[in-house]
């Protein structure tokens, strides 16, 4: 290899050890050549030239020494500057890191690590092996065993691993270990921990948001489908009802047909019940919702629970009397504890268990509703029912709200018990979210919002055991004909004067012509080219004082208070029976006279 005077040139400046060997040799050789020569000619007395000599030496080692020390001095100022900055670097990285060399002895260990791993100050001072900080770390890990197989395994590879630890406290690190490479060989390993807690409940917590999200919009998804069938469904039923009861008027001779016809109207009554629960389920059911004491719900559940279920399960309940009311059907909330409760009382009868239901009210802040995305903040009752039988998958935990659903055997139950429960809740702004585990159990939480307005309780009158009539004159509009067909054959029995039509173009064209003819207008709400709700718009217009009866199977535009904010006199849902129907229009004939 050609040795070149650049290269020589270049490593003087560059490399401070040739340096001073350069210029120690240089000094050397001159002092040697020529200090001796220079002695001579000027001293010629022997003793004094030996005293010379030898203060030459002490000379030379003198400022040898100066040479050296300015040389290095400077280098090794900055080989500590750069240590400090590199041991100031390490110490303030938001990760834990040890360095351990093949030998097991410690390198380096930041603060870091010190304070994540909670180690003692002796183990970091001591700096001699890892074994007691080993057993340390050990004693705070879930599976010691895996961890210390594992780092066995790295030490002896060359390769970079990444692994997630768990720890006893419930704190997630994440583990990255790489070998410590010198001069190309390897002679120790690097381990870096990263507190990863936080960022992975921040991801479990907004997976489990989405997935309430997605679960609300299917619910929602699959309440509306609901809706639409129970309007279709409730126009079939009314003229189930309505021709059944004709045909029970005119078999009143047949006692086996009346028979036979009532069996029809019971099937049907059922059918009706269904849908109201469909509806119920979708939030679509029309109800009047008056101040309620759940307590008061919740402990006449339970009285009737206790009765109705063996005594291997126990029912402990904490209900809190001083609960301020909710506006609520006091059906419905009991129907929820009830469906809640029978369900509690399936998972635990073949083992018994215990019940245990609590009432209390809370408040809820904007950290409390981060994974309730159907609530607000603010004051709510609090109903808890908590079970310690089988427990359900996360699979199951994801579909129990679900219509039809269930994991009961055939026979056992229908699938709407909890459909209903949500269904119900969701109406009055609440919510209800569920925790379960394989065989340790289910809780369910539902809230109630706390009642803010108080709301002037409704009372019916009663329907006389006759059936009111009439001779009034009515205009009867409906799209499907049978159910035309049937409601003027009704009224008709009722002694009324029917105009019926399909259309609700047709009849405001006849209204508009004899406006003056009819004492009421009867009209279905969902018809084609205008609906009911528009078309009692119109007539208002041309008679004000005019008495209107929207009838709807189901609509999601118009409830009774719409309808009665509109001029509509009356609101009824389909199916309506004779007696109801005709209670119904005798009312609004009698208002209006």
């Amino acid at each position: 290899m050609k040795l070149r005077l650049s290269d020589l040139w270049a490593s003087y400046f560059e490399n401070t050890a040739f340096k001073v060997a350069f210029l120690y040799a240089c000094f050397s050789s001159l002092w040697i050549l020529f200090s001796d020569q220079i002695v001579f000619f000027f001293i010629k007395d022997a003793q004094m030239l030996t005293s010379i000599q030898m203060l030459k030496g002490w000379l030379f080692v003198f400022v040898t020494a100066i040479i050296i020390f300015l040389l290095l001095d400077k280098d090794i100022s900055k080989l500590k500057q750069t240590e400090n900055i590199l041991w100031a670097t390490l110490h303030s990285t938001a990760d834990g890191i040890l360095v351990v060399d093949n030998n097991g002895k410690i390198m380096a260990v930041n603060s870091r690590f010190a304070h994540m791993w909670s180690l003692p100050p002796e183990i970091i001072a001591q700096e001699t092996d890892d074994k007691n900080l080993l057993q340390h770390v050990l004693n705070q890990v879930e599976d010691p065993e895996s961890f210390l197989q594992r780092v066995d395994k790295l030490y002896q590879s060359s390769a970079d691993a990444i692994d997630e630890i768990r720890l006893t406290d419930g704190r997630l690190f994440e583990r990255y270990s790489t070998p410590l490479v010198q001069h190309g060989s390897k002679v120790g390993r690097v381990w870096n921990f990263h507190d990863f807690t936080e960022r992975k409940q921040a991801m479990d917590e907004k997976i489990t948001l989405e997935e309430r999200l997605q679960q609300s919009q299917k619910m929602e998804a699959i309440g509306t489908l609901a809706g639409g069938i129970a309007h279709d469904f409730n126009n079939i039923l009314s003229a189930i009802f309505g021709y059944a009861e004709l045909a029970k008027d005119d078999a009143r001779e047949n006692e086996e047909l009346q028979q036979n016809l009532d069996e029809i109207l019971h099937g049907a009554r059922r059918a009706k019940e269904l849908v109201k629960q469909i509806l119920t389920f979708s939030r679509r059911d029309d109800q009047e919702l008056k101040p309620l004491r759940m307590q008061l719900v919740v402990k006449e559940a339970l009285k009737l629970l206790r009765s109705s279920i063996p005594t291997t399960i126990a029912i402990q309940s904490d209900i809190k009397n001083d609960c301020p009311p909710v506006l609520a059907d006091p059906t419905q909330v009991h129907q929820v504890v009830m469906n809640i409760c029978t369900n509690a009382y399936h998972a635990m009868r073949d083992s018994g268990g215990n019940l245990r239901v609590s009432l209390h009210p809370v408040e809820l802040t904007e950290k409390d509703v981060v994974d309730k995305i159907a609530l607000s903040p603010g004051s709510y009752i609090k109903l808890s029912i908590s079970d310690t039988g089988i427990g359900m998958t996360h699979d199951m935990l994801d579909r129990i709200f679900e219509p039809y659903y269930t994991s009961k055997a055939k026979g056992e139950g229908t699938g709407l018990g909890l459909a209903v429960v949500h269904g119900i809740v969701r109406s009055y702004n609440g919510d209800v979210t569920v925790s379960s585990e394989l065989g340790k159990g289910t809780t369910f939480h539902v809230y109630f919002p706390r009642a803010t307005t108080l709301k002037e309780e409704v009372f019916q009158e009663d329907i006389a055991s006759t059936l009111p009539t009439g001779n009034e004159r009515i205009l009867l509009v409906d799209d499907d004909e049978g159910i035309v067909k049937m409601h003027k054959m009704m009224l008709e029995r009722l002694g009324y004067n029917v105009t019926a039509l399909t259309g609700s173009i047709a009849t405001l064209e006849r209204f508009q012509h004899t406006p003056d003819d009819f004492d009421l207008v009867i009209t279905d709400m969902t018809m084609p080219g205008m609906t009911g709700a528009d078309l009692a718009g119109r007539i208002l217009a041309i008679r004000p004082d005019m008495p209107i009866i929207l009838c709807t199977g189901y609509s999601e535009h118009i409830d009774a208070d719409k309808a009665q904010a509109i001029g509509i006199r009356d609101y009824v849902m389909k199916p309506v029976v004779k007696r109801d129907f005709a209670a119904v229009v005798r009312r609004v004939l009698n208002a209006s006279a």
